[in-house]
């Protein structure tokens, strides 16, 4: 029997079996969760979808002041909710440019957190920027609306659905959340039913083939088994080969095993080795990453005379693309965009030079024509790598609105107006190549309001699955549609699409936008004296850049929350109030006051039911409300600030 083969078929029918059991398991594993998974966003899908059928054509601002009105409303949501076993039914109305979200509508279940109810109680406003799944929501589109999030409220999977008015634009956004852990326990109990019923089989397999085989532990098979398990200790402690006699299949596995064991050692030796140089490479690249954003600015700006913002994603750990913007004298300030042949950390490095030197010559007061021709005659020196840039330089003088630019090779940006256009090309080599090289030198005025778009080539030369590049087409189309809303920084929107289009490719190109806009913030304190009026009037009505048609509209409405100050906010009069008048792609109007905290938006005059015989006030605070398109309130510092933003229309 020493020499049966019977142990040694059983051992490999146990492994087989094993592996079979791992392999259904795993598959299993898979199957069980998608399936619970999936009829879970089923639930949220579903309750979502319906909801947002139910709410069309709602009047979100009388559900949230008229609860006769949303209680029909409420109570279908109630029954959805309660019905696909959903943690979290709510509906609120999002605010992409301030960032906020106001709840509607929240239906929670019983074993919701408390803190939720609360915190999202309807009315409430709250510091929220939407998640990719939302803005899918929000832009129409359905096949990206699924996200799944671990916070204070619980962990949840979220389906978000638009709700939209009788004209089909989206008046609110609806989302569904179902317990994650529940799923996960239903999930965990599916798992653990298969995972019995496999074990049972496996060990009831097993032994029916050791009551069939009646076999003895065959002794190389121990001698092997033991080694293997003990091969750790062994080898650490200077592993002894196996010596197995015959020539039957264990001597082969023997010698098999002593083979793999020795390539294994030289295995670890070269992975500790490897281990260690990538190890230093990459805390090398983390160095050089960190290096590389200080040198950038941030992505955002805005002083009294100019709006800025920008990006800039790195292909890799470091990139080549860059931008910079940085004050000047006498109110100028000079924007730069540039892209660096190559990528990675050479690039980053020539990138970090070239970014040193126009930030000196634009410092020293030359103009953007000789800031590239100096720049380029640096770079031209010591540069055996032959590397290049192209770079758009470009400074903006506030005081008489004329931006002067000159242009090394880099992609024309646009200038978004009333309508889209690039702006004129002025010639230039790009910077690195030839020394002594002139650049050309163009302006042009802007108006308040108008935006320059600057950008790499890695947004119109992104690609998608079918190699396909997303152009220059697609990217005006993005402008013109930001030119009829500006609701959204064009950025934002110009680098989710780009996201979008190149979804499942990799990156192949440093991503780098750059847009600033001139604007005029003015604004005047004022004690809280009905007289003091004439103050407002006159700057609204001195400011050119309103236009006619609307500016008794505004003087009205600010006339009214200024006079309801006055009267309700402080006791004899004592306070004080600063008003800001902001224009640019839209005109915002902002009341400063330090009297008793009162939100009028929330507190607004129904008008249908108002009385005028037994009410005091509102009316004033609905006019002013109902001529503004945006109006939000905020109490913070112990002062109320009310803003109201009115968009620029046809007249």
């Amino acid at each position: 029997m020493r020499n049966s083969i019977s142990f040694k078929i059983l051992v490999i029918i146990a492994l087989v079996l094993i592996l079979t059991d791992v392999c259904l398991l795993i598959l299993g594993f898979h199957s069980v969760y998608t399936s619970v998974h999936n009829n879970y966003i089923s639930y949220a899908k579903s309750s979502a979808t319906l909801a947002s059928d139910i709410l069309e054509g709602a009047d979100m601002q009388r559900l949230l002041t008229d609860e006769a009105y949303a209680k029909p409303y409420s109570n279908t949501l109630s029954d959805l909710c309660e019905a696909n076993d959903l943690e979290y039914l709510y509906v609120y109305i999002p605010d992409t440019e301030k960032n906020t979200i106001t709840y509607v509508i929240l239906i929670c279940n019983d074993y919701s957190s408390s803190l939720a109810t609360t915190e999202r109680s309807a009315g409430t406003t709250i510091e929220h920027s939407l998640n990719p799944a939302e803005l899918s929501a929000l832009n129409g589109d359905t096949s990206n609306n699924i996200t799944e999030t671990n916070n204070r409220y619980g962990s949840v999977i979220t389906y978000s659905s638009a709700v939209c008015d009788l004209n089909g634009n989206v008046t609110a956004l609806v989302g569904a959340d179902v317990s994650a852990d529940k799923t996960l326990n239903v999930f965990i109990e599916r798992y653990s039913i298969l995972f019995i019923v496999i074990l049972i089989s496996f060990v009831f397999v097993i032994i029916i083939i050791a009551v069939i085989l009646k076999t003895k532990l065959l002794k190389p098979a121990e001698i092997i088994s033991n080694r293997m398990k003990c091969y750790v200790t062994d080898r650490q402690s200077g592993f002894k080969k196996l010596e197995v006699k015959g020539k039957d299949e264990f001597a082969n596995m023997a010698d098999s095993f002593n083979y793999m064991a020795d390539e294994i050692d030289n295995y670890i030796k070269n992975i500790n080795a490897l281990t260690e140089e990538k190890h230093l490479r990459d805390a090398e690249m983390s160095i050089a990453k960190d290096i590389q954003c200080g040198l950038l600015p941030d992505n955002s700006y805005k002083n009294k005379n100019i709006t800025i913002s920008a990006v800039m994603i790195p292909a890799k750990e470091v990139g080549g693309d860059f931008y910079d913007y940085f004050n000047l004298k006498e109110d100028k300030i000079c924007t730069v965009i540039a892209d660096v042949s190559g990528k990675g950390i050479s690039a980053a490095i020539f990138m970090s030079r070239a970014i040193t030197v126009i930030r000196q010559y634009a410092q020293m007061g030359y103009s953007p024509s000789e800031i590239l021709f100096r720049t380029n005659n640096c770079l031209s020196l010591n540069n055996p790598e032959q590397m290049f840039i192209t770079a758009f330089v470009g400074v903006y003088d506030a005081k008489t609105q004329i931006f002067t630019y000159a242009n090394a090779g880099h992609t024309i940006p646009y200038l978004i107006s009333n309508t889209i256009k690039t702006l004129d090309n002025p010639d230039g080599m790009a910077a690195g190549i030839f020394e002594n090289e002139k650049y050309e030198e163009s302006s042009i005025r802007l108006k308040t309001g108008d935006t320059v778009f600057m950008f790499t080539d890695g947004i119109s030369e992104a690609v998608n699955k079918d190699k396909e590049f997303f152009g220059t087409k697609r990217i005006e189309n993005i402008l013109k549609n930001y030119t009829t809303k500006k609701n959204n920084s064009c950025i934002d929107l110009v680098l989710g699409e780009v996201k979008a289009y190149a979804t499942g490719t990799a990156q192949s190109d440093d991503i780098t936008m750059l847009s600033f806009s001139p604007c005029k913030t003015s604004e005047i304190i004022l004690k809280a004296e009905t007289e003091n009026l004439l103050d407002i009037r006159s700057l609204i009505m001195d400011t050119q850049d309103i236009p006619n048609y609307l500016k008794n509209k505004l003087y009205l409405a600010a006339e009214e929350i200024f006079v309801n100050i006055c009267s309700y906010a402080n006791d004899n009069n004592s306070g004080s109030v600063k008003f800001s008048l902001e224009v640019s792609d839209k005109i915002i109007m902002s009341f400063y006051d330090d009297g008793k905290k009162f939100n009028p938006i929330h507190n607004n005059a129904d008008i249908n039911s108002y009385d005028i015989d037994s009410q005091i006030g509102g009316l004033g605070i609905y006019l002013a409300l109902s001529i503004a398109d945006e109006a939000n309130y905020e109490y913070k510092n112990n002062k109320n600030i009310l803003t109201l933003i009115k968009y620029f229309q046809e007249e």
